[in-house]
């Protein structure tokens, strides 16, 4: 439920990953994470992502996208985003994010926490967008389970004639 990925923790997600979570072109996404989460780079292979870096990822991404927050200002807070999210914290379907820039910090809330000044968005369906992708989901496990057949499918079978 978007929490912790601890069975994930040595799956490696490449760019084409984020790119299908965020809607970003890869040129679009590499110029994002090198303004917003740049990283030393020691030599040339690819950089990969786990399961928690990309729903920071996908989190920053909505930022920018939905909210209209300037890159500069998402690298003030990106440290903080990514310890609040890939922290152990409790699971929530309606847990928000409450996000100030002067000065830069980033709070977990539960769904019944007030906030007093901020930019607040939800992660509800960041959460389920990211478990779903990543075959975490609990809805998806439980649709897996319901076949989408015709009543037409069942009704059919039983007037097989045989020759």
């Amino acid at each position: 439920m978007g929490v912790q990925y601890p069975k994930m923790a040595h799956v490696r997600l490449k760019i084409s990953d984020v790119v299908a979570i965020t809607g970003f072109t890869r040129f679009q996404l590499r110029g994002f994470l090198r303004d917003v989460f740049p990283v030393e780079r020691k030599g040339a292979g690819k950089r990969t992502f786990s399961p928690q870096e990309l729903l920071v990822i996908a989190v920053a991404c909505d930022l920018e996208r939905s909210y209209g927050v300037r890159r500069s200002m998402l690298a003030t807070v990106a440290t903080s985003l990514s310890t609040v999210l890939k922290g152990p914290r409790p699971a929530d379907r309606g847990a928000r994010l409450a996000i100030t820039f002067v000065p830069p910090t980033v709070t977990y809330l539960a769904s019944e926490a007030t906030v007093t000044n901020g930019l607040v968005i939800e992660l509800g369906d960041l959460f389920a967008k990211v478990d779903e992708y990543l075959g975490v989901s609990r809805t998806e496990q439980r649709n897996q389970a319901v076949l989408p057949l015709s009543p037409g499918v069942v009704a059919n079978r039983g007037r097989e004639t045989r020759r």
